[in-house]
Parts: structure tokens; C-alpha cells; sequence
């Protein structure tokens, strides 16, 4: 499986996550545990920032490589030098 690919699928057990917690925490609301509720509202949290560091951690990724095809063309359509030895 390529990386891309186990990314796209954390990202998404992210967002399920974010789902499913903000679910219990309304029934555990509406059957009077709140200390479920609790805990519940912490795992929501975490599912968030994990999201938000794989946002990032995808942007910079993207940054990086675009600034790879960036050095590559400036390489690419640089003028050649050629290997004589100029007339001194």
C-alpha cells in the first residue's frame, strides 16, 4: 500500500472519529453519564488535533515537493555553460 494512500485512509479515520465521538457525546448527554460525556468531548479533541498535524504535515509535503519542480525548472531552463575555457 502506498503512503499516499494509508494517509488518505488516517485522514479519514480522523474525521469518522470526529463523528462518531460528537454521537456518544449527545446520547451519553441524554442518558445522564456524564462522565462518558467527558471523556467522550477528550477523545473529540485529540481525533481534532490529529487531524490538524495531518493537515499540516500534508501542506508542508505539498510545499515541499512544489518547491522541488520549482529547482528542478529553474534547472531545466538555465543556460548552458560550455566546458571550453573562455579566450583569455
Amino acid at each position: 500500500m502506498r503512503a499516499g494512500h494509508s494517509e488518505t485512509l488516517t485522514m479519514f479515520g480522523h474525521v469518522l472519529g470526529m463523528i462518531v465521538t460528537s454521537v456518544l457525546i449527545e446520547w451519553a448527554r441524554e442518558n445522564d453519564r456524564e462522565s462518558l460525556g467527558d471523556v467522550m468531548v477528550v477523545c473529540s479533541v485529540l481525533f481534532q488535533v490529529a487531524f490538524f498535524f495531518g493537515l499540516v504535515r500534508l501542506a508542508l509535503r505539498a510545499m515541499r515537493w512544489s518547491g522541488g519542480l520549482l529547482v528542478r525548472r529553474r534547472q531545466h531552463t538555465a543556460p548552458r555553460r560550455s566546458s571550453e575555457p573562455s579566450g583569455r
